[in-house]
């Protein structure tokens, strides 16, 4: 016997429903979750794993699996910054050139200018908050689409990147007598676990929670989902936003302070491509671009993603720029399911 079909008219035009889908549209949402669930890129992480280890069998050997979680650390956390950015409704293009900023930076304080390594980071983290927050009063208060703000912060901080030592590299050599990184003990490890790996899961973990589990991570959800709304009811959006820049900001200077240790060295052209890995994996971690749900577990599990995509594309040997063509192809499935439509729905 045929399926039975059920016609049903929609702004004139009579579209064919099938009823056999709905199960399988049920049970995939109930496997998958709702939209922003962390389930969903989760179930793409499972996916790319296996893969993955069907392509290459070295793929799942401890040694692999440390070396991709040390490399994904430092996208993981410009990640993090990013999702705060789009469950506003905004976008920060500016992280990886803030990142090769920092690296540059604390590197040229504790190398060439003898400030000790703790002072360093510091001052490197605040100017990094700094800078976001500037551009969070830029978006907010001036009301520049967050696109042309960060767009300048990109082409800006690349430039100011390259004006440290003259467009050259700074390493612990730069000097003499050598003067090996105070932070170098952020590219050791902790017993067994590497502390980029900690690290990065530390900053994971804070950024749940202070969606999940407090009034401001509320708010932040609330602005994405309506502004308006949000407003209405008593929540600053505008400070809400620079706040949300000045977090991206901090991680952003974070990961170029990991980056410098884990190099043992740092260059201006330091982080090419992040800036839109990270916002890849935002997405693929179930955050829309129109902001309000998602969650920054799921950013993380999304750069992750990335992270093994890049892995498996060394391990067997093909050249960088494939890494681009698969990153593509899994962004726009990842895009489907979070676009609203019928997908998983």
């Amino acid at each position: 016997m045929k399926a039975m079909r059920k016609f049903a008219p929609t702004g004139g035009v009579v579209l064919p429903v099938n009823k056999a889908a709905r199960p399988v549209r049920g049970a995939l949402r109930t496997l998958l979750g709702n939209q922003g669930s962390v389930r969903r890129p989760i179930a793409f992480l499972v996916l790319a794993a296996s893969v993955s280890c069907l392509i290459s069998p070295e793929f799942h050997g401890l040694p692999n699996i440390r070396v991709l979680l040390t490399n994904s650390s430092f996208l993981v956390v410009l990640a993090a910054g990013e999702a705060l950015v789009i469950l506003v409704g905004g976008i920060d293009l500016g992280v990886e050139s803030v990142l090769a900023a920092s690296g540059m930076f604390v590197a040229s304080l504790f190398v060439l200018h003898s400030v000790p390594s703790g002072l360093s980071m510091l001052i490197t983290l605040a100017l990094g908050a700094a800078v976001g927050a500037l551009a969070g009063l830029m978006v907010s208060k001036v009301r520049v689409p967050s696109f042309i703000v960060t767009l300048g912060t990109y082409w800006g901080f690349r430039g100011i990147a390259l004006l440290f030592n003259g467009g050259n590299y700074i390493s612990p050599d730069a000097v003499h007598p050598v003067r090996p990184f105070g932070f170098a003990w952020i590219a050791g490890n902790l017993g067994r676990f590497p502390v980029l790996v900690i690290v990065t899961l530390l900053v994971v973990v804070a950024g749940q929670i202070l969606l999940s589990f407090t009034p401001l991570g509320t708010r932040i959800k609330a602005t994405g989902s309506s502004e308006e709304a949000a407003r209405a009811v008593g929540v600053r959006t505008a400070w809400i936003k620079i706040l949300v820049f000045a977090l991206s900001g901090f991680c952003a200077a974070l990961a170029g302070i990991m980056i410098t240790a884990w190099q043992n060295s740092i260059y201006p052209l330091t982080g090419e491509g992040y800036s839109l890995q990270a916002i890849a994996g935002v997405i693929l971690g179930g955050i829309p671009f129109s902001g309000g749900r998602g969650s920054l577990a799921g950013a993380a599990v999304g750069a992750l993603v990335i992270g093994v995509i890049n892995d498996v594309i060394v391990l067997i040997g093909l050249p960088a720029h494939y890494e681009y063509i698969f990153v593509a192809v899994v962004l726009v499935l990842a895009g489907l399911q979070t676009r609203g439509g019928p997908f998983v729905k």
